[in-house]
């Protein structure tokens, strides 16, 4: 009988095709129109780009160079000439304080108990961090085959563009000192000195670890998890036309148990949704040539998504039966859809500049939904995503007790 009650219910929605069409061209159309809009406002911005960089140095230049040269007892000559190629001075004077890159960038020094606020607060479109000993070690490497060097450079994800200057930036100059040690060590540069060729080698970082995501992609999830909630409102209205055609009291009849009803709708709403959010994903992925490298974890994100909707289905088919009308599943569909979304981050992103919504909207099933595939997207860990699981599981199971405790008995009023 439970198996009966969800082919019934697929049977229903399958019979009226033009809801599930809007349920997966809409979106679809949506993502187009958005991704391409957005990205064209994205790249005009770049006009007025202005970067703020973080430089905690936590080397001595000065202390690191007079240790080599008394460790390599080398005379003033050559002390005087390598004064002009300390590297960190060299990209602070010669690169960042050019009369052009001052128009654009502003250069900041940090203390050492500054650098994990600079971090979590992600005011910086880069920080450079230059550990004890750098100059020292850069100059061993040079002269005596020594370890190379390194600098840790931390590129804020949340300011994609202007970090990817900042790494461009970085790329040059490391590029442009190792030609001219090259240069040097074939006496074209420093006749008195030989340098060997040397790389200034960067760990480069972004302050979470994330790879960024293309605009594509975010409205590919971002519309997935808005729309998916419209399933819910869909299969209640269904649920409802059930009572009203008197199919209900024949399950009754049948003396079928609320809560075995209530679940076959949940069940067969999570089949749906989750057929759903493949078939947008599959179109995606052609469309939009975005990856999904951890389809496991994306599946159980769906899964637990689909629940929450299955379960909200149960609920609004259960206040549907107790008010003897259709009007929780239209007033969902017509105006919570559209809060939820607003507030889970499905029209644009809160983060940067309205945290306390965006935390609010991370409580909601599809902001829930919608953060687990972005961190999934840029390589996260089912540890990073285990508390919006775990938000996604407590609603699911609060939606079906209430639907169970509203759901009339005997089916409500006939």
């Amino acid at each position: 009988m439970f198996l009966a009650l969800i082919r019934k219910q697929l049977k229903v929605l399958w019979r009226n095709p033009q809801e599930l069409l809007l349920l997966l061209l809409l979106p679809i159309i949506l993502i187009n129109i958005i991704g391409f809009a957005l990205g064209s406002l994205m790249g005009q911005d770049s006009e007025a780009i202005q970067i703020d960089v973080a430089l905690l140095q936590q080397d001595d230049e000065q202390q690191g160079l007079q240790a080599f040269v008394e460790t390599m007892a080398l005379d003033e000559e050559i002390e005087a000439r390598l004064v002009d190629m300390l590297p960190i001075s060299m990209l602070v004077d010669n690169v960042f304080k050019d009369m052009e890159m001052q128009e654009l960038l502003t250069v900041t020094k940090l203390k050492p108990n500054e650098l994990e606020e600079a971090r979590s607060k992600g005011d910086y479109s880069a920080i450079i961090e230059v550990p004890k000993g750098f100059t020292e070690a850069f100059y061993m490497s040079i002269f005596a085959g020594g370890e190379r060097p390194n600098l840790q450079v931390y590129l804020n994800d949340d300011k994609e563009i202007t970090a990817s200057v900042i790494q461009r930036v970085l790329d040059s100059y490391q590029y442009q000192y190792s030609l001219m040690t090259q240069l040097a060590s074939n006496g074209y540069l420093l006749e008195e000195v030989v340098l060997p060729a040397i790389e200034i080698a960067s760990s480069i970082s972004t302050v979470n670890e994330k790879e960024p995501i293309s605009t594509s992609a975010y409205y590919t999830f971002s519309m997935s998890v808005m729309f998916i909630l419209y399933m819910a409102g869909t299969i209640a209205s269904q649920a409802y036309l059930e009572k009203q055609m008197h199919i209900f009291d024949r399950i009754l009849l049948a003396n079928m148990q609320p809560a075995i009803y209530l679940i076959a709708i949940c069940m067969s709403t999570v089949i749906l949704s989750m057929l759903q959010v493949f078939i947008l994903f599959v179109v995606a992925h052609f469309m939009f040539d975005i990856s999904f490298t951890n389809a496991p974890m994306y599946l159980v994100v769906t899964f637990m998504l689909a629940l929450v909707v299955g379960t909200i289905a149960a609920l609004l088919s259960a206040l549907n039966y107790r008010i003897n009308s259709a009007g929780a599943s239209n007033a969902f569909s017509t105006t919570f859809v559209a809060i939820l979304a607003l507030l889970g981050g499905s029209f644009f992103s809160f983060s940067s500049f309205a945290p306390t919504i965006a935390a609010i909207g991370n409580w909601t099933p599809n902001g829930a939904a919608l953060q687990s595939y972005l961190a999934l997207q840029q390589g996260g860990t089912f540890d990073q995503i285990a508390s919006y699981i775990g938000i996604l599981g407590m609603l699911a199971i609060v939606c079906f007790i209430a639907a169970f405790v509203l759901f009339p008995r005997r089916g409500g009023v006939a």
